[in-house]
């Protein structure tokens, strides 16, 4: 879309009921984001997701969109918390992961079977999920595949693919909510942690 001048119009078609006008809404926005962010992460790919998780919460909250004044500034409010959110989660695991080396050797010991505690029920997790949830859980998390790249695979939506991976997520932190310790740091370290054992 080139001309911005449309973005009023669109948006007010949204929100009166037109769910088709999203999609142009999606793709004026959906790149401008992506770039926005991507001057703070550096990494075009998780650029892309946070990106998404945007939009995707865009699409969530229609009703409270509909009370705004200023979308525009209210979605790059949007992205710029969903930045730092995600910072904040890197700096905690690289700050988890730091203590994981300094730990003593008993410790690690404890910690590795915590870990593979965990990893037995984040593998029984998954097994409840639907296969199709789960199939794209896994291609993303475990896989590092794109939700881009998941949705041409599964020959499904962006959309599609971004609520199977926020159900699952969902999921998964409430089966395994007895061990909110370690879940970011499961998150970031715990397969390749495990694989070396």
């Amino acid at each position: 879309m080139e001309d911005s001048m449309l973005i009023p119009t669109l948006l007010h078609d949204w929100l009166a009921g037109n769910d088709g006008k999203f999609k142009p809404l999606f793709e004026y926005y959906f790149p401008r984001l992506k770039r926005y962010t991507l001057s703070y992460t550096g990494d075009p790919a998780i650029s892309e997701e946070l990106a998404m998780n945007v939009m995707l919460k865009v699409w969530q909250q229609q009703s409270r969109i509909a009370t705004l004044k200023d979308f525009n500034s209210y979605l790059f409010t949007m992205m710029r918390h969903e930045t730092v959110s995600m910072l904040r989660r890197k700096k905690t695991m690289l700050t988890l992961s730091a203590r994981e080396e300094e730990a003593p050797a008993t410790e690690n010991i404890t910690e590795i079977v915590n870990y593979r505690e965990l990893l037995v029920r984040y593998q029984a997790c998954l097994e409840k999920l639907p296969p199709r949830r789960r199939e794209a859980f896994v291609l993303n998390r475990e896989r590092g595949m794109s939700y881009a790249e998941i949705a041409a695979l599964l020959n499904v939506s962006i959309f599609t693919v971004q609520n199977h991976i926020a159900a699952s997520l969902k999921f998964i932190r409430r089966e395994l909510h007895d061990y909110a310790d370690f879940l970011l740091l499961a998150a970031a370290i715990l397969l390749p942690m495990l694989s070396e054992y």
